[in-house]
């Protein structure tokens, strides 16, 4: 063998080495890179409350992974800008996951009695397990500037209260304590033992009216006729009308100037009380005859002008509660009324036997 020949077949072998050298190198960058990739993610995610140890990225979940104790979660994966989002569903930047609670869709709101201190709710359960919990925040400002939640009591306060829909009451329930002539607006978040809690979902609104009273008395003036000893007489009846959505409902009430029927020119009085005309020799008062009402109440006669035939409720110079609206809020509630009087042979002839009554309204807000 010549010795140029022997000179390249050297050469070539270490050509051969150099190769298998650098291919292991390149493996063994590979390797140590694919190892130590994690770490040039920077640290876990995690906030004041929360840190995960272990996490991936990936395109999406898996059916069945799971046993009675055991469950396998995939991952949604990452949005970059955007909003992920159906009806009861919405997903904003960063990490998500396959089991986030769905978003309640917007609640029933509404005002359906002309309140003036509490609106009427009833939550949509959006597709979400039985055992959800729902917070509901309501604001007057559409949420511009202020932002309440609903109490366990029904009234509202600073802090979120979680209540599963049964709790809240599933066919509905009234928030109380609300300001009089404001439009309040409402959602509702969800949460759930194995999902996350969702956003806040669509809102709904309603508005408070002002507290409303109006009275009317369908005459000023009553003749109550004429005088005969021994003989019960009537006058034509009175009706009075009162409207309100006082929560506490309404009532009539009614007094006298004389306590009975006065005569100045003879200084004589028939003395106004409580008793059956037919069964004194003389006497004077009020009786109610009907009740009725457009809605809400009902209307009823209080004692003791509740009576019928001869008997009359006594007037005197005390304010009495003669109608009411079984305290609760009433449209065009009606109380009918007539006065009685009977005079005996001894009562003084006169022809000016008379007596003011003033019939007074009021509401409890």
């Amino acid at each position: 063998m010549s010795k140029h020949k022997l000179k390249y077949q050297n050469i070539k072998k270490c050509i051969n080495k150099l190769v298998i050298y650098n291919l292991a190198l390149v493996i063994n960058l590979f390797v140590y890179s694919f190892i130590f990739l994690p770490n040039a993610l920077g640290s876990e995610p995690s906030s004041t409350n929360f840190k995960i140890e272990s996490y991936s990225f990936g395109g999406g979940g898996m059916s069945g992974g799971s046993s009675t104790n055991f469950k396998l979660n995939g991952v949604l994966g990452e949005v970059e800008s955007g909003q992920i989002s159906s009806t009861n569903f919405k997903s904003g930047n960063g990490l998500s996951f396959l089991q986030t609670v769905n978003v309640p869709p917007a609640p029933t709101f509404t005002n359906p009695s002309n309140y003036y201190n509490k609106l009427s709710i009833t939550l949509n359960n959006g597709g979400n397990p039985t055992d959800t919990k729902f917070a509901i925040a309501i604001s007057p400002d559409a949420f511009v500037s202020t932002t309440k939640y609903v109490q366990s009591d029904d009234t509202i306060g600073s802090s979120a209260v979680w209540q599963t829909n049964t709790v809240w009451g599933s066919s509905g329930f009234t928030i109380i304590g609300l300001t009089p002539g404001t439009t309040y607006t409402v959602k509702v978040s969800a949460m759930q033992g194995n999902f996350t809690q969702s956003a806040y979902g669509p809102t709904a609104s309603a508005a408070t009216i002002n507290p409303t009273l109006s009275f009317s008395l369908s005459t000023n003036s009553l003749n109550i006729g004429t005088l005969t000893p021994g003989t019960v007489v009537s006058s034509s009846t009175v009706t009075t009308t009162i409207s309100t959505n006082g929560t506490g409902g309404a009532g009539i009430y009614a007094y006298d100037n004389n306590s009975g029927l006065l005569s100045n020119s003879t200084g004589s009085t028939i003395t106004s009380s409580t008793s059956n005309l037919g069964s004194v020799t003389s006497g004077y008062g009020l009786q109610g005859t009907s009740v009725t009402q457009s809605s809400g109440g009902p209307m009823e006669i209080d004692s003791p002008f509740n009576v019928s035939s001869n008997n009359v409720g006594i007037l005197n110079t005390t304010k009495q509660l003669v109608f009411d609206s079984t305290n609760a809020p009433v449209t065009s509630g009606q109380g009918v009324f007539v006065l009685k009087a009977e005079a005996s042979s001894t009562t003084k002839e006169a022809t000016d036997y008379a007596d003011t009554l003033t019939i007074i309204a009021a509401a409890t807000f």
